[in-house]
């Protein structure tokens, strides 16, 4: 789907949605975009990237979004293409980032109306990346709160869905790791290769999402960090847990092996002690009991249920 707007008398907005082939042939034709610059934009898979396309004076942005997922484990960042074409801003999403287009009208509409009517695509790109950037932080936070809950449940009984549930978080935090460090080189090598041709105003917002983003980078590998020590707590506790049923159940085993081998003697047709008198069945059940006390007694001394 294809949309227009006015952002001031200058500046067209060109919404690009879940393009179609059709669609495609329009953008070539009436706004002469070239193949290539709509295979970057419109690639799900493309990582964060800066193209300058000297001859059509046309700059391309590829940059990761946060995606909200739920934290289900699911991919949690998609890219957004975004084409500066003289007076013309192209934004190209898809159904899971077209959060991005009301962002941007939001935007827009909260600028001060001076600032609005003087405004360039340049300017609003750079306010979008800001606010995406600083989404991340939003998602990081709540999937430590998150890990905390999870981290206070350590001495209770550990389930399979706690397990689950911190594993869908290491993977969005996966997610969100490799798209903080893609956009963080994309800007870096944006401000490297057209700072200078930027104005004051432009390189210091530039900067501004530069910085938003090395935070989110920073706050992603602690977080990521604290959620495999507590995977690290919840495999030791696991461990532990396994332990003690191996040992109560070495224990039960070696238990019950000592009356069988006292019966078992008492079942053969032989002469045996005690088989004539007339309590002798207590008896056994008695040199029984003696034995697994004594069994009980060397595993205590022999520190078995300590190890």
């Amino acid at each position: 789907m294809i949309k227009t707007d006015k952002i001031n008398q200058n500046i067209e907005w060109v919404q690009v949605t879940d393009c179609l082939p059709v669609e495609k042939k329009t953008l070539k034709q009436e706004y002469h975009l070239t193949t290539e610059m709509l295979y970057y934009a419109l690639d799900h898979h493309e990582r964060p990237r800066l193209e300058y396309y000297d001859d059509e004076q046309i700059l391309l942005i590829i940059f990761d979004v946060a995606e909200p997922t739920r934290f289900n484990g699911d991919i949690a960042a998609e890219p957004i293409g975004l084409i500066i074409h003289g007076n013309t801003l192209f934004t190209f999403t898809a159904n899971q980032t077209n959060f991005v287009n009301p962002l941007i009208r939001s935007i827009v509409d909260k600028l001060p109306q001076l600032q609005r009517d003087n405004a360039t695509p340049l300017d609003i790109v750079l306010k979008t990346m800001y606010q995406l950037a600083i989404q991340y932080f939003d998602y990081i936070n709540h999937i430590n709160s998150i890990r905390t809950s999870i981290q206070r449940n350590l001495r209770g009984r550990t389930n399979k869905a706690a397990i689950n549930q911190l594993l869908n978080l290491q993977t969005d935090l996966v997610y969100f790791l490799t798209s903080l460090s893609a956009n963080n080189d994309m800007l870096t090598m944006f401000k490297r290769k057209l700072g200078k041709t930027l104005s004051d105003n432009d390189n210091d917002a530039l900067d501004d999402v530069i910085v938003e983003i090395q935070q989110g980078l920073s706050m992603a590998q602690m977080a990521n960090q604290a959620a495999q020590q507590v995977a690290g707590a919840y495999s030791n506790l696991l461990d532990s847990n396994l332990n003690s049923t191996m040992k109560f159940l070495t224990v039960f085993s070696i238990v019950l092996t000592v009356p069988n081998i006292v019966f078992g003697f008492y079942g053969e047709n032989v002469k045996l002690p005690f088989m004539d008198h007339p309590f002798a069945w207590q008896i056994t059940i008695l040199i029984t009991a003696i034995l697994v006390v004594i069994v009980l007694l060397i595993m205590r001394f022999s520190d078995f249920f300590n190890r």
